[in-house]
Parts: C-alpha cells; structure tokens; sequence
C-alpha cells in the first residue's frame, strides 16, 4: 500500500510541474504588484490574488546554440541560462495564460522598464506584455518568455516539450522542435 501511494504521489507532482500547476515554491515568494495591494474599505471584497513572481530586472537576451532533443539548434539565453515559450500563451496579441502555481516552475522575465539589450536577437522581434498582475514580461515574436526551474546549466533544455506545451525558442521567436 505504502508503495501504490509513493507512486500516486510522484505521478502528481510531475503531472503537476507538467501542467503548470505545481505546488512545490522553491525559493519563489508571493508576491502582488503594488497595484494590487489592498485599499482598505470593503472587509468583504475579495483580495487580490498571491502569484509567486521575481523581481523584475534587467534584461539581457543573447542568441546562442544548444543541443535540444538530441538537435543542435539556434536558441535564446537569458543569464547563460535557456529560455522557453508557452505553447498555451498567445503571441497575437501577446497575452499571458501561465500564471498562478504555473509560475513557480517557470519563472517569467519581468523587466524593470530599463532597456532590453541584445545580442544576435533581432530587435524588431523583441517587446513586453502587461500580465494581469499587472508586471511587464517580456515577449520574443508575440510570444512571452520564462525559465525552467530545473534548468541549472547554460545547456540544459530539461523544459523542452514538458506537458507538450513547452519549446526553447529560437532568435526568430520559434520553438527549437517542431510540435
């Protein structure tokens, strides 16, 4: 019995990180924007919703190359680490569906409002979306950008293809691998 349930708990937890809809924080914090803090008032309105999120920082995206899903391929780093896309995002309009327990495990890059720098990116490509969080992310082609949490090398790719909705994006805002 103790082993059916150690094997129900595992399948969980990866079905979770899979899904956007793990639990486990790992060094995240709550946090809300300003914006969201409570006004007073109303002891009855709802408060605002707790979404674990970094720091916005600045941003420093560079094109470089990895091995993704045994293919070496173009690909987009941020702090020598691999940046991902969300396959369940929309890049047309830019609009954010990650959010909630799914940031816990991939980590969105917020901007401070300084200037993005880049580095064999093609600027043109390369602007924000407002979350409704009211945090700026920043986008590749429409499409906002994260990190994997279980990415801890300048090559891991650990994040590519999880739940069927996870891509490394290349410099031209594609998914290194072809869903």
């Amino acid at each position: 019995m103790k082993k059916l349930l150690l094997v129900l708990l595992m399948a969980a937890t990866v079905a979770g990180a899979a899904g956007c809809d793990s639990a486990e924080r790992d060094g995240a914090a709550p946090r809300t924007p300003a914006s969201a803090a409570p006004t007073g008032g109303d002891p009855s309105a709802p408060a605002p919703q707790v979404v674990p999120t970094p720091e916005p920082e600045q941003i420093t995206l560079t094109a470089g190359r990895a091995v993704v899903a045994g293919v070496r391929s173009d690909v987009v780093r941020f702090k020598d680490r691999i940046v991902y896309r969300f396959e369940g995002d929309d890049h047309d309009p830019s609009k954010v569906n990650c959010t909630a327990d799914c940031l816990i495990v991939w980590p969105p890059l917020l901007t401070d409002g300084t200037k993005i720098e880049l580095s064999g990116v093609d600027p043109k490509l390369v602007g924000t979306v407002t979350r409704e969080d009211g945090f700026t992310q920043v986008t590749l082609a429409g499409w906002p950008l994260y990190l994997f949490k279980s990415d801890r090398t300048a090559d891991d790719t650990l994040g590519e293809g999880v739940g069927g909705n996870w891509s490394v994006i290349r410099p031209d805002g594609k998914p290194a691998i072809k869903k």
